[in-house]
């Protein structure tokens, strides 16, 4: 009992300072990101010491390939070879990202169990999925923007 009281206070102390940590940046999302993914993989103090290094190098990859493909253009007036050269874009970023995540797979390996990284993405979504709703919550009767 002592030893499970131990790991619940280090957890809880471990998910806070990541939370403080990230706060004082100023950026809270990552300090719920981290929370809600050390929550839901529910991530003992070793494996968080050694996961998030290693997520944080994925996660800045996939960021910056979606800021180096982000279509900027209208695409509601595109010709239809500039249509073909979005949707190529779109194929190829797919394909980097699908990259990047087996990679990801294959460097969390020897750090977590397989059943908590197939839970990854899946945590990825819920979160994505949260941030929504909430910014959905604070956008209650405004109307959609239609473009």
């Amino acid at each position: 009992m002592k030893s499970f009281n131990t790991f619940l206070i280090t957890s809880v102390l471990l998910v806070a300072s990541a939370i403080t940590l990230c706060a004082q940046r100023g950026d809270r999302i990552e300090a719920m990101r981290i929370a809600f993914i050390t929550q839901k993989l529910a991530l003992t103090p070793v494996e968080s010491e050694k996961f998030w290094p290693v997520y944080n190098v994925y996660r800045n990859a996939v960021v910056d390939l979606r800021k180096q493909t982000s279509l900027e253009t209208n695409l509601e007036v595109m010709s239809d070879a500039e249509a073909e050269k979005a949707i190529q874009i779109s194929i190829e970023r797919m394909e980097k990202e699908l990259s990047l995540f087996k990679r990801l797979a294959n460097d969390l390996k020897p750090i977590l169990p397989s059943r908590k990284i197939a839970i990854l993405t899946k945590t990825e979504r819920l979160f994505n999925e949260e941030l929504i709703r909430r910014a959905q919550v604070k956008e209650v009767g405004r109307p959609f923007n239609k473009n």
